[in-house]
């Protein structure tokens, strides 16, 4: 296909061929469509063969045409005649002709080109952009077509009345509210995109208008989108919007969702649920809070970047504001199933509240990251043990409400000879990976949570379909790397460690997954990340005036984390016996 290097701002929405048609949607974030005139109803039937009506283009300019754009997933980016958001694609006309698309077709199946009938009145603008709504048949309208798109990924095409295919995409799995574009109008070059534009100019890019090799073209998947919000060394800006009335009743009631609008990179979203959250790190809403956004709270089907919540954490209790980030970073190396946690700047209202730590929320997202499924139960752990009382006092966070592991681990612990507890253990919960997930506290100083605080707490237990046991993950690890002089084997007070740790198999499991744990730091070299992480960060602690601490405060936990980290492996060497030599346990590989 040929692209155009030029194409003005003409756009036709639903039935309108203006681009004064758009209008901005603050109440969604997204964008709205108005009025209008035209055929309608006619777009929504599916095709009977190769035989659609329409005027006949000649090919050497209908070929120019090009799917531009498409999003298969939107709730919140654009709504059509009806104010309803249906997935879409963009048409690209850089001719100097309008092109009648009446009985052109558009197909999901590239086996059966002429599958969905373009309506009669449709008509792709000269030097200008035409949307058309895949609702599957679902709706009626000259720019609805009976085809669809799928998260899932999958292919999409458009054909002429003669069933030739004038252009022709397979595309892999997509994100809510993010379209895949090319970059720049036309190019073969192709983005997973947050600016998404339909019936407007994509983004510049860096690819070239003009033909690509390879038919069907492929289209990128959105896998790994949430990166630019949870990579590690990435510094997200997160603007927060709450109205007069909603502020107030975060001072009144704080743990209670109000309306809010999210905006990043210059994109407003929403609207969005947002409350204050923490315990000793509380604080209200007008001061520096923890906070918790829920994307889909008031937006059903809503994601920001694949995300259904975000987790900002003020590090009240982290006066080196660095703890979090560099101990979720030693546990995911570790193959300890674990959150991803980077830096924030946060601003409500206009006003900057400061640095957080945007850690990743432990739901359902985090589970098919870390486990490759998440169907089963996902209890969080605060305050509570392996013992009959407490079984009731797990929170269900997502999945059947089924404790039948937690129950049967409680039962195995009551054993009075700790080798037959670890055995009987073994059918509940994954004995080796507890055994890493203990040890990567233990070198991180992770010692006011489980299995060390009594009762345990600042973790969660996954039912592992995949295993049929429970798996752990931390949280809470803001209170890592204070204390190296605290003995890493005589503090526990789980029943699990406390079994594990009266069955020599089981402890030299956790003892040979220590040494491996720093082994692996050293080759991390986990003292020069603490010196990068802390200039990295340099600048906007300096920046944030709401921190309860002040800047030479943080100076100086930073150097008493850099001391930590330097004598961990002489601490260590003090508590454990030498490793055996048997290879590490319980790894989960992460990404």
């Amino acid at each position: 296909m040929k692209m155009k290097l030029l194409i003005a701002r003409i756009v036709v929405w639903g039935t309108i061929a203006a681009a004064s048609a758009c209008s901005a949607d603050r109440s969604t974030g997204g964008i709205g469509v108005t009025g209008g005139s035209g055929a309608g109803g006619a777009g929504g039937a599916g095709g009977a063969g190769g035989t659609g009506g329409g005027p006949a283009v000649p090919p050497e300019i209908d070929g120019q045409l090009a799917i531009n754009e498409l999003m298969a997933g939107d709730v919140l980016t654009a709504k059509d005649e009806t104010g309803a958001a249906w997935p879409w694609i963009e048409i690209v006309n850089p001719t100097d002709s309008d092109i009648p698309l009446g009985g052109y077709f558009v197909t999901d199946d590239l086996a059966s080109p002429t599958k969905a009938i373009i309506g009669d009145s449709v008509v792709a603008p000269a030097h200008g952009y035409l949307v058309l709504w895949l609702d599957g048949g679902a709706a009626a309208g000259a720019n609805h077509v009976a085809a669809s798109l799928s998260k899932a990924g999958g292919a999409v095409g458009l054909a002429r009345p003669d069933g030739s295919f004038i252009d022709r995409l397979t595309y892999g799995a997509q994100e809510t509210d993010l379209s895949a574009a090319r970059e720049p109008d036309g190019a073969p070059a192709w983005a997973i995109e947050w600016h998404a534009s339909p019936g407007a100019p994509n983004p510049a890019g860096g690819g070239q208008p003009g033909a690509t090799a390879v038919d069907p073209e492929p289209v990128p998947s959105a896998a790994n989108a949430d990166d630019r919000i949870l990579g590690y060394d990435q510094v997200p800006q997160i603007a927060l919007t709450i109205g007069a009335a909603e502020f107030q009743s975060l001072l009144a009631a704080p743990d209670i969702y109000v309306p809010a609008m999210l905006t990043y990179d210059g994109r407003e979203y929403g609207p969005v649920g947002v409350k204050t959250k923490g315990m000793q790190s509380w604080e209200p809403i007008d001061r520096k809070p923890s906070l918790r956004v829920n994307i889909d709270k008031f937006a059903p089907g809503a994601s920001f970047f694949g995300l259904k919540d975000l987790t900002l954490n003020n590090m009240h209790s982290d006066w080196s504001m660095m703890h979090e980030r560099v101990a979720y970073w030693v546990a995911r190396q570790a193959g300890v199933p674990a959150s991803r946690a980077n830096h924030a700047l946060v601003t409500v209202n206009g006003e900057f509240y400061g640095l957080y730590t945007n850690v990743e929320t432990i739901k359902k997202h985090i589970l098919t990251r870390t486990f490759g499924n998440n169907t089963g139960s996902l209890f969080e752990a605060t305050d509570v043990d392996f013992q009959a009382p407490y079984i009731p006092m797990f929170r269900l966070v997502t999945g059947p409400d089924d404790r039948t592991l937690l129950s049967g681990l409680s039962a195995a612990l009551t054993a009075g000879n700790a080798d037959d507890a670890m055995i009987s253990a073994a059918s509940f919960a994954d004995i080796d990976q507890f055994t890493r997930f203990w040890a990567m506290c233990a070198v991180v100083g992770q010692l006011d949570s489980f299995p060390y605080s009594n009762p345990g707490d600042d973790f969660f237990t996954y039912a592992n379909p995949a295993t049929g046991r429970l798996a752990f993950m931390p949280w809470g690890i803001d209170e890592s790397f204070l204390a190296g002089d605290l003995d890493i084997v005589g503090r526990v007070h789980s029943v699990l460690a406390l079994q594990c740790k009266a069955s020599p198999s089981c402890f030299q499991k956790f003892v040979d997954n220590v040494w491996d744990v720093l082994a692996l730091t050293d080759r991390l070299n986990w003292l020069a990340e603490h010196d990068r992480v802390a200039a990295q960060i340099a600048p906007y602690v300096a920046m944030d005036t709401r921190k309860a601490y002040a800047n030479d405060q943080v100076a100086m936990y930073q150097q008493d984390m850099w001391y930590f980290i330097s004598e961990r492996r002489e601490r260590i060497a003090a508590w454990i016996p030498a490793a055996s030599g048997a290879p590490p346990t319980g790894i989960i590989p992460q990404r």
